[in-house]
């Protein structure tokens, strides 16, 4: 039964012997599932010109090496005769460095047993506990396998149980800062666990009174103001409050402290003057609720009146400065670099564009005769 092993490859091994001691093998990355009387093993060294096998068995560990053949490959008995059969109940056979793909045999008395060499990094992974033929089967676990002896026949064989894990696309993880409501109060307290620390950015947001939603550009009647307001939200990309009192600053209700500075820039002027407020027709309002409130009233410089329309349009741009006593409330190693597109020590920046009313034009149309004098000529 035993003379078919005979077709093992011819290795070059040296070993040492210890008694009542671990032996810890650092370049081992595969063990034998199922370590237990006779047998041997066949694998591809991983490009090392040694291979290292440690046993264990009764208290008594064997180490050596093995030298790989031309084509990579290394194999080793472990038998009666060389003294590496192990006849305990648990023992231990690891070795390394091998490539997947690496297998086992285990000789019983009738039958061999073949199984595949584990690498190391799965024996963490989840097992199942294989389904009992009843008392005619013995099964004795071993590392991510069982070894299976039929009593009557004398057949065997190695099962894996470790669970075959599917592959799943990767997550990220929920940014700190979101959710998390409280079990009791419901109150909003901001994800601090099991979660992705970002930068914490924060952007600005302007809405008008006009409109629902966010915008980037805003006309300008003839005929009545237009307001604009601009906060400053965090974008939920990673941020969490000191406290629960803060958890929702700058994410629900209202917007975060801050400084706003906006300007003025005309594209039609031909030096690309910046007027100021009062010649765009803009008024500053006062804070409130985080939000930062500006008037933008009728024009007959940059719009003119529906009768004398003119078409100047204004870009603004606006920029957000976090107060320093509301930074404090946040994890200060984020608040440094709130926002990766800004610059110095900004929070975030934003551009809208006011426009005249679309009849606006700064050529008016002169006036077309639509019927003519005659319209039934002779002639």
């Amino acid at each position: 039964m035993k003379n078919y092993l005979m077709f093992a490859l011819l290795i070059g091994a040296a070993s040492t012997m210890a008694f009542g001691q671990t032996v810890v093998c650092e370049d081992c990355t595969h063990d034998v599932s199922v370590y237990m009387g006779e047998g041997g093993l066949i694998a591809e060294a991983d490009g090392a010109e040694k291979v290292v096998w440690v046993t264990t068995c009764d208290g008594v560990t064997v180490s050596g090496e093995l030298t790989p053949n031309d084509d990579g490959k290394v194999s080793m008995l472990f038998t009666d005769d060389n003294g590496l059969a192990c006849d305990a109940d648990e023992g231990e056979l690891q070795l390394g460095p091998i490539m997947d793909g690496g297998w086992y045999w285990i000789t019983d008395d009738m039958n061999t047993a073949v199984g595949g060499l584990v690498d190391k990094e799965v024996l963490d992974n989840a097992t199942v506990m294989l389904t009992s033929a009843g008392d005619g089967v013995t099964m004795t676990d071993g590392k991510g396998a069982v070894y299976l002896k039929e009593i009557s026949t004398g057949r065997v064989g190695i099962l894996p149980s470790i669970l075959p894990v599917p592959y799943v696309e990767p997550t990220t993880p929920t940014p700190c800062g979101q959710g998390a409501k409280t079990a009791d109060t419901g109150n909003d307290v901001g994800l601090q666990k099991n979660c992705a620390l970002g930068g914490g950015e924060t952007k600005i947001e302007v809405t008008s009174n006009v409109t629902t939603g966010s915008v980037t550009e805003v006309v300008r009647p003839y005929n009545y103001s237009v307001i604009v307001s601009a906060g400053l939200w965090h974008t939920d990309s990673g941020r969490w409050a000191n406290d629960a009192a803060n958890a929702t600053l700058g994410r629900t209700g209202t917007a975060l402290a801050a400084s706003y500075t906006l300007t003025v820039y005309d594209p039609s002027s031909t030096t690309n003057s910046a007027p100021t407020l009062s010649e765009a027709g803009i008024t500053e309002g006062t804070i409130a609720n985080g939000k930062q409130p500006w008037t933008i009233a009728p024009s007959a410089a940059y719009c003119g009146t529906s009768s004398d329309p003119k078409n100047r349009p204004l870009t603004l741009r606006i920029v957000a400065d976090l107060d320093d006593n509301e930074a404090a409330k946040f994890t200060p190693e984020l608040v440094e670099d709130i926002d990766s597109d800004a610059t110095g020590d900004q929070a975030a920046v934003a551009s809208i564009t006011v426009k005249c009313p679309s009849g606006a034009s700064s050529s008016p149309a002169k006036g077309v005769e639509l019927v003519p004098e005659n319209l039934f000529p002779t002639e």
